[in-house]
């Protein structure tokens, strides 16, 4: 998104706090100390820098920091203030309160985060719990304790390459399949004040379809006007949507990315192998998805994906900024697993000042084409073909 030439002068300040059902559970609990996975639940629930400081403040930690948290902490979102806060916050210990009869109520644990007002509610979207940290599902503030897990076997170095290039094979295979379903796309960016108010709105749908002669094109279904108040939509911010966003990982694009693997995690009802995955190089003009990976290590295909679009663009002409952003994928046919759903709430600061947006996409009515239909009144796009992903659209 690049800041509304209208607006240069907004008042810096504005955020956004969509952290009700996160402090709710942390209320019930207000006597303890936060635990590492209080923080990452504040920070992926969207808690303002303030509203961190004070729970630390008054609560303290019941963990000592240390770099890999402070990265972690980090790319859920925690500033420098919050950072620094931890690292100087009093550790204290989880206290537990003296013998009690059985009939005692166990300790509330937080809950996780509530998904989006306008989130799916299939089961199979895989909930955003612990973006960074490698951790079970298993919470060790839980209200009855469950029977710990033994923790799941990590491949050695040279199964881990293995398995990068199979799934990165099953990704081509994935990406030419997909190329020949339709779906319809929607797309919905909402301006937020600061107090988490909705200001403006940028939506578009489309239709991936193929005309007459088998040619994809993609149709314009819905597109009110645009009322965005101190951004503007880019063709770069379109070029995300379409390709990054939903982000395949193919051997093709292999050798540009750096691929490490972090660990073997249990993700709601399936089991996944963990990457962080990096561009090797930025080069002009492209585009490129830095972030993290779940793959699922039986059918060996991405099923979630976090982080962002790098580079962001500064200029003299003006900024390009893009949120942070995870999307989940769903089984469709039986073989492949379809993004589904895509959810960004974050802040871009421009340097005139933060402005907080969420960001929504959806895929549905994924349907494979069959080459004997024909689809009769398909307008032409006006958008340009679908780029190589990672590529911006020629300049005009």
């Amino acid at each position: 998104m690049r800041k509304s030439k209208f607006v240069m002068q907004v008042v810096a300040g504005l955020g956004v706090a969509l952290v009700s059902v996160a402090l709710l559970g942390l209320a019930r609990a207000a006597e303890k100390p936060l635990s590492s996975d209080d923080v990452l639940l504040l920070l992926l629930a969207g808690a303002s820098t303030d509203k961190m400081l004070t729970l630390i403040e008054q609560r303290g930690i019941d963990f000592r920091m240390n770099p890999d948290l402070a990265q972690k902490f980090h790319n859920a979102g925690a500033d420098d203030l919050v950072i620094e806060a931890l690292t100087k916050a009093e550790v204290k210990a989880q206290t537990t309160p003296p013998a009690a009869p059985s009939t005692a109520p166990p300790a509330a644990s937080a809950p996780p985060a509530a998904p989006p007002a306008e989130s799916p509610t299939s089961s199979d979207i895989r909930p955003s719990a612990d973006s960074t940290e490698l951790a079970t599902s298993a919470s060790p503030s839980a209200a009855k304790p469950k029977a710990k897990l033994p923790p799941l076997p990590d491949p050695n170095p040279a199964e881990i390459q293995k398995i990068i290039w199979e799934f990165a094979a099953k990704e081509k295979v994935f990406r030419e399949a997909r190329n020949n379903y339709t779906y319809h796309q929607l797309n919905k960016i909402s301006e937020l004040n600061e107090s988490g108010e909705v200001v403006g709105v940028f939506q578009q749908e489309w239709d991936i379809l193929f005309n007459d002669d088998g040619t994809r094109v993609e149709r314009v279904t819905y597109a009110p006007p645009d009322t965005l108040k101190r951004i503007l939509v880019t063709k770069e911010d379109l070029d995300n949507m379409r390709n990054i966003q939903p982000f395949v990982l193919t051997t093709d694009e292999l050798a540009e990315y750096d691929v490490k693997y972090l660990g073997h995690v249990r993700v709601d009802e399936i089991t996944a192998y963990v990457f962080d995955v990096r561009p090797k190089e930025i080069k002009k003009n492209r585009l490129y998805f830095q972030g993290r990976v779940w793959v699922d290590d039986r059918d060996l295909q991405i099923v979630k994906s976090e982080g962002k679009t790098v580079p962001e663009m500064k200029t003299k002409k003006g900024e390009n900024l893009f949120p942070r952003f995870t999307t989940y994928r769903e089984q469709i046919d039986g073989k492949f697993w379809f993004p589904t759903y895509t959810i960004a709430n974050d802040t871009l600061y421009f340097a005139t000042g933060p402005v907080a947006i969420k960001q929504i996409i959806r895929y549905t009515d994924y349907k494979q084409f069959k080459s004997k239909v024909r689809i009769l009144s398909t307008e032409a796009a006006d958008a340009p073909p679908t780029p190589t992903p990672g590529t911006l659209p020629p300049k005009k």
